[in-house]
């Protein structure tokens, strides 16, 4: 099918039309196995699952890296990203952190390995890759710097806290939020979202089940 290899798009939305060509919606989405009514609403800015998205690279026969960044090449057949050897490949793990008041943890698994090209990985994103993982913000409580569907990079080597954003389970809920250590074993727990007060919580209080998950060392973002 014919698609425009000219230029990049810079949203999510535009990559997907240019993926798709001209081929109609509905015979694109049946061979990708999306409804419909979901792929278009993709179109239209909706954000959609990894899962979803990976269907729609291996449909249109593009790389993965290039719908979810916008860098590198679209096609499979040329040189670049498709090539292993420049290749970091980073688990996407089937937990969401919830940017709002929580979302409850389950069983945990790898749902996806995504590979991203190493130079832009090492340029954009902090931390050994080897400690890495990917998982999608739900909520907005830390708009603008997180949007929901966000994909952020996790670092689990980090677990001790300096001021920053972090990843961590309390409650039985996983969360993101901006820490900030206070005098002796205090933390405030901040959100970027100004509609969203502040709290703060010890860290000496067993009852919360607090566990640092990881440090948010970047994000991937279909809205750019």
């Amino acid at each position: 099918m014919r698609r425009d290899l000219q230029s990049s798009p810079t949203t999510f939305a535009a990559r997907l039309r240019q993926a798709i060509g001209d081929e109609a919606i509905y015979a694109f989405a049946r061979r990708a196995r999306i409804s419909d009514t979901a792929l278009r609403s993709y179109l239209k800015g909706s954000v959609p699952g990894i899962d979803k998205v990976v269907l729609i690279a291996e449909t249109a026969n593009v790389h993965l890296h290039w719908l979810i960044t916008g860098e590198g090449s679209p096609d499979t057949d040329t040189s670049g990203p498709s090539d292993q050897a420049e290749m970091i490949y980073i688990p996407f793990v089937d937990v969401a952190a919830s940017a709002g008041t929580g979302v409850l943890v389950h069983d945990e698994m790898i749902r996806e390995v995504i590979g991203f090209d190493a130079q832009w990985l090492r340029t954009k994103i902090k931390g050994s890759p080897a400690d890495l993982s990917l998982i999608t913000v739900q909520g907005d409580s830390m708009a603008p710097t997180l949007q929901p569907g966000d994909m952020i990079f996790v670092d689990h080597k980090i677990t001790d806290l300096r001021d920053g954003i972090y990843v961590f389970q309390m409650d039985g809920n996983l969360l993101v939020k901006r820490l900030q250590k206070l005098p002796g074993s205090q933390v405030s727990v901040i959100s970027d979202n100004p509609r969203f007060p502040p709290f703060t919580l010890d860290l000496n209080d067993t009852s919360l089940g607090l566990q640092i998950v990881g440090r948010f060392q970047g994000r991937l973002s279909f809205e750019s």
